[in-house]
């Protein structure tokens, strides 16, 4: 039987199609058995690997144990470095820091593993070897830890007498002198009462301190254990001078008196008696006469500091510079620094002081901001810039200095820049930057009330600032200070004059009498203003804030040349001073100077185009000017911004009436006073619409709520005045011309008018 063509296609396809599978498994057979043989070699060559590779890992096991037993110290160092570790990584989860129990045990730990590898006596004056390098490391991580977790002793670290000697003598090395004085005081007092060592080492911070009497105590103390030691008795000479006599004659008493302790002697009782006020200073300059040292001409300057005797403490100082070593005391600059800071004459020596007290680390951060503060009065504010940038960059956790650093952008109109600083700190646990951020939120605030917007939410932020500068630092006066103007700002003049009593008691700054004033003012109390801002200007003459509150004081006194002088004096340091350029645009339009006032407006308005207010004085400015059109327009653009704007209102309707627009001028001035019933100036303005209108008993009304709110506003009085007269009504002339002279008693027309009146009411009589 024969096949037919499909059947034969068929049957060669398939067999084409079975032959083609079976060469592929073919193939993929081939292929498959080659990648097994690779995959073999590829595991044996692993597993070789990871055997030599365990060998390695046992090889490094060993070096490690064997370096440990030969080198005792690593074990320690390494066990206070895990324990260091796991609290900082405790500390900084995002799970809360760890336990005061827990953190006691791991620090406990640390500490113990640090000082096993220092094995001394604890004694950092006769001490020949100095901790090493990894001591050190981990001794300053370790007193970071104490700072984040408020230790301040080692009271209830459970310390031996021998490891808190050791940790003194640690943070001696490290300058942590306070943490090293309460080691070494643990010691004496509590834990091995009269170690000579621990006396021995807190005389000598005492004397590093310049501190006489806790000195002259620990030396006592000495003494009292070791009555015949010849450089005690010879020291406790110096530092308490009615003692030397006694203290020769027990030398005398163990032969050692040498013809030097007798001048000494003789030379002490001379200047006791030339001068009694102040035994310190003679035993100090006995003490540079027998042998002159950088320390005891320090010490001479510093009590001539106390005693307002600068000229000689510089003296003092410089001669202490000029022996030999003297011009390496880092000290020995910083005090000059101060001391010359006050000498006008003398601004480089200032700077050169300062400038080598910093590259010897002298003075910490207070020199560090002197000599910053030396470069901005010498005129080269970048290189100030550029030495605090320096300093941050070295040490980023220094919030004081880059709190510094931050106002002096601020001062420089750099905002942006001052947000910067703060913003990238790193360490927020003092108040400094929280205070920082405080004011440069009030400079926020008060750009936006300069341009008519006073965001409460900012001032909020504000004080909310300032209340955790507080809970890091209830004693800081600044913080309270600051505190007061939120308060003052936000209108709580109670509160505001409870901080700032509290500043009083912690600081003495000028700022406080100028807020005081300010609140003064705010109460009408003109006299207690003016008196609180002298005293702010004795303390502080080179703050505008002074000449600024001095103007307004003026203002209300109605001295207005004397407040035209003193804007003008803010003005001619900080053209930029909004408050005060408003406020000269306000008295030159009082005195009818109407185009500088058009001028100063201008000048606002070109320098921050969006101030409303500026915006709102040219409205005024033009209607005096008589330039009504422009002036409505001016004024419409504000109410655009703020349609409940009671001021904008009224003088729109004070336009709207000047040009004879009187129907119109109702419905801004009634919008005024619904918005603030209270407002003496829209009352004032539609009495006087009234009057164009002829409703005279109604102008008489407003007139007089007007005088009821603005005990001084003379315009109103007048007008009161002025109706009664006219209507005859003597008896309420003569009151309402009485009240013209008690606001303004240099008034004429006033005093004119009253005399007709009295006269009148003679006749009549």
């Amino acid at each position: 039987m024969f096949m037919t063509p499909l059947e034969i296609g068929l049957t060669l396809f398939g067999t084409l199609l079975g032959g083609g599978i079976i060469f592929w498994m073919i193939q993929v057979d081939g292929h498959f058995r080659r990648y097994s043989k690779e995959a073999a070699g590829e595991r044996a060559s692993q597993s070789s690997q990871m055997t030599l590779l365990i060998d390695e890992v046992g090889r490094l096991s060993d070096d490690c144990a064997a370096l440990i037993h030969t080198q005792p110290k690593l074990k320690g160092l390494i066990s206070a470095h895990n324990s260091i570790s796991s609290l900082e990584a405790s500390l900084k989860s995002d799970f809360g820091a760890p336990t005061i129990r827990d953190a006691a045990e791991q620090l406990l730990v640390a500490i113990r593993g640090m000082l096993a590898t220092h094995p001394t006596d604890g004694d950092f004056t006769t001490a020949e070897t100095k901790p090493d390098a990894g001591v050190l490391a981990l001794a300053n991580r370790l007193f970071v830890l104490f700072g984040e977790l408020d230790i301040h002793g080692p009271k209830n670290l459970a310390l031996s007498a021998l490891e808190a000697r050791r940790l003194g003598e640690i943070a001696h090395e490290l300058g942590e002198d306070g943490w090293s004085r309460a080691c070494y005081k643990e010691v004496a007092s509590n834990l091995a009462l009269g170690n000579l060592v621990s006396m021995r080492c807190l005389a000598s911070l005492a004397k590093d301190s310049a501190d006489i009497d806790e000195e002259a105590h620990w030396v006592g103390e000495q003494l009292s254990q070791l009555p015949d030691d010849v450089d005690l008795l010879r020291r406790l000479s110096v530092l308490r001078p009615e003692t030397a006599e006694r203290n020769v004659q027990r030398l005398e008493a163990l032969g050692k008196a040498t013809p030097a302790d007798h001048s000494f002697v003789s030379g002490l009782k001379e200047r006791l008696q030339g001068d009694s006020s102040d035994h310190s200073l003679a035993a100090v300059e006995a003490a540079i006469e027998q042998n002159p040292t950088v320390e005891q001409y320090l010490l001479k300057a510093r009590i001539h500091r106390r005693r307002n005797e600068p000229l000689l403490a510089i003296d003092a100082v410089e001669s202490g510079l000029e022996l030999p070593g003297g011009r390496q005391n880092g000290e020995a600059w910083a005090l000059l620094a101060y001391l010359l800071t006050g000498e006008p004459k003398r601004l480089a020596d200032a700077l050169k002081a300062s400038v080598h007290a910093c590259a010897l680390d002298a003075g910490g951060t207070e020199m560090i901001l002197l000599k910053a503060e030396l470069l901005e009065r010498s005129g080269r504010n970048n290189d100030a810039f550029e030495w605090l940038e320096s300093v941050v960059e070295k040490d980023p956790n220094n919030s004081v200095i880059q709190s510094e650093l931050s106002q002096m952008h601020t001062f420089l109109g750099r905002h942006n820049e001052a947000w910067a600083v703060i913003e990238n700190a790193p360490n927020w646990n003092g108040p400094e930057l929280h205070i920082q951020k405080g004011r440069l939120l009030l400079a926020d605030y008060d750009a936006n009330r300069d341009a008519g917007h006073s965001d409460t939410d900012i001032l909020a932020a504000a004080e909310s600032s300032f209340r955790e500068a507080l809970e890091a630092d209830r004693e800081c006066g600044l913080a309270w200070l600051c505190l007061g103007r939120c308060q003052r700002l936000v209108g709580d003049i109670d509160e505001a004059t409870i901080s700032l009593n509290r500043a009083r008691r912690l600081m003495d700054d000028a700022m406080i009498a100028a807020e005081e004033s300010l609140i003064a003012l705010d109460e009408g109390r003109i006299d207690d203003a003016a008196r609180l801002i002298d005293e702010a200007d004795i303390k502080d003459s080179k703050s505008l804030i002074i000449p600024y509150v001095k103007g307004l004081v003026a203002a209300k006194r109605g001295h207005l040349s004397e407040a035209l002088d003193r804007f003008n004096e803010v003005l001619m340091t900080n053209p930029h001073h909004v408050r005060a350029r408003l406020n000269r645009i306000t008295l030159h339009l009082l005195a009818e100077d109407v185009q500088t006032a058009l001028d100063d407006c201008d000048w606002l308005l070109m320098t921050y185009p969006t101030l409303l207010l500026a915006k709102l004085r040219r409205g005024e400015a033009l209607i005096q000017h008589g330039i009504f059109d422009e002036a409505e327009r001016e004024i419409r653009s504000v109410l655009q911004e703020q349609p409940e704007n009671e001021v904008a209102l009224t003088r729109l309707g004070a336009c709207l009436l000047a040009q004879g627009r009187a129907d119109e001028a109702f419905q801004p001035l009634n919008n005024a006073l619904n918005l603030n019933q209270e407002y003496p100036e829209g009352y004032y303005q539609r009495a006087m619409l009234y009057l164009e209108m002829g409703e005279a008993d109604s102008a008489l009304a407003d007139f007089k709520m007007t005088a009821k709110l603005s005990s001084k506003h003379v315009d109103a009085l007048l007008r009161v005045a002025a109706i009664h007269h006219e209507r005859e009504d003597l008896q309420d002339a003569e009151v309402a011309w009485r009240k013209v002279l008690d606001a303004d008693p240099d008034n004429k027309l006033a005093r004119a008018r009253l005399d007709d009146v009295r006269i009148s009411l003679a006749k009549n009589a």
